[in-house]
């Protein structure tokens, strides 16, 4: 009996100890631990958006919230059963360690995969890949909970600022041997920002020159028309032209007819006019800047210079809407008779 004596004095004043004392503790954490659901449901309809119960309890501060409202009842049962110097110490900091981990877990539950942040980011980001979109939150995450180790390593009495100095020459020998990686990163960051293209968009880096299937913290993926797939380092892209095919508003199409010199100019302005009333019908040509213009007198014969925009900008479209234009213009010319000149030269010999 004395033993007992012995070791609960170490914790708790035994002079100041009393049944009353002991029936508050318990009531006081009875409370908490019954009404820790609603309060914590009247502090997030408070602060947040969610009001009816399913959206409450989904949120990621309802768990951490609950469990902070049960601490709070045994840390004020403990005090009230007036503990001694040393155990109310130890109370003291435990009871800001936990409040440290949960509010932690709390703000890291919030960048999580699949949180309202991860669907805000996809928003802002558009077609941007899945799995980077991913990664940024899973590094958020990291990052916090790096931070919230930092603070309670820090609440326990170790000196952060020696740990982080140690962390510091570390980090300064893998940045040296990490250059490459780290500005694929920042490039990476930066395509996300500027966004030149998205997933999907046909592109031109280079020589390279095919469909955005994947942007990485390293590097681009791209599948070109061979069906092969490219992996582009960030900074390699960045630092190259892109020419971003996806977002043309309109395709410019030119072209030269060399009529040949037995065509009379009669039926070079009937092939002329015809042509005009080609482009002036055609739904697919935009009715701006478009010309058909007998511009030069060639080698081999008359020059007839077509320029127009076509509002189609899907390739495959596109190619078909030349199959059917370059017929209409066959169409034309067999109508009047007329041929293209070839690229010939006449040779006279001396006798």
């Amino acid at each position: 009996m004395e033993k007992v004596k012995e070791i609960f004095s170490t914790f708790f004043d035994i002079n100041a100890f009393s049944i009353k004392n002991l029936i508050i503790a318990i009531i006081i954490l009875a409370f908490f631990f019954i009404f820790k659901g609603l309060f914590s449901r009247i502090i997030i309809k408070i602060f947040s958006k969610s009001k009816d119960k399913e959206s409450i309890k989904k949120n990621s501060f309802f768990k951490p919230l609950k469990l902070f409202f049960c601490s709070l009842g045994l840390y004020l049962a403990l005090t009230s059963l007036n503990p001694t110097i040393f155990f109310k110490s130890i109370i003291i900091k435990a009871f800001k360690l936990i409040v440290i981990i949960l509010t932690t877990y709390a703000i890291g539950k919030l960048v999580s995969p699949n949180s309202k942040f991860e669907k805000a980011l996809r928003k802002k980001m558009n077609k941007a890949n899945d799995g980077m979109i991913k990664t940024i939150c899973k590094t958020l995450k990291i990052v916090i909970y790096i931070v919230g180790a930092l603070i309670a390593i820090s609440e326990l009495g170790f000196n952060v600022s020696t740990l982080l100095a140690g962390i510091g020459i570390g980090g300064v020998a893998i940045a040296l041997a990490a250059q490459d990686t780290a500005s694929n990163v920042i490039a990476a960051l930066m395509i996300i920002l500027d966004k030149p293209f998205e997933i999907g968009d046909w592109i031109c880096v280079g020589t390279i020159e095919g469909s955005v299937e994947e942007v990485t913290f390293r590097s681009t993926r791209i599948r070109e028309a061979q069906n092969t797939i490219v992996s582009i380092p960030n900074s390699t892209i960045i630092n190259n032209n892109i020419t971003n095919w996806s977002r043309l508003q309109k395709r410019k199409i030119s072209m030269n007819l060399v009529l040949d010199f037995n065509t009379s100019l009669k039926t070079v302005a009937d092939v002329q006019n015809d042509l005009l009333i080609l482009i002036e019908q055609e739904e697919n040509i935009i009715k701006d800047g478009y010309y058909v213009k007998f511009d030069q007198i060639a080698a081999n014969g008359f020059n007839l210079k077509i320029f127009f925009y076509t509002s189609i900008i899907n390739y495959t479209d596109y190619l078909t809407f030349l199959d059917n234009i370059n017929f209409k213009i066959m169409n034309i010319l067999q109508k009047h008779k007329c041929n293209l000149a070839y690229d010939t030269k006449t040779l006279y010999i001396k006798k």
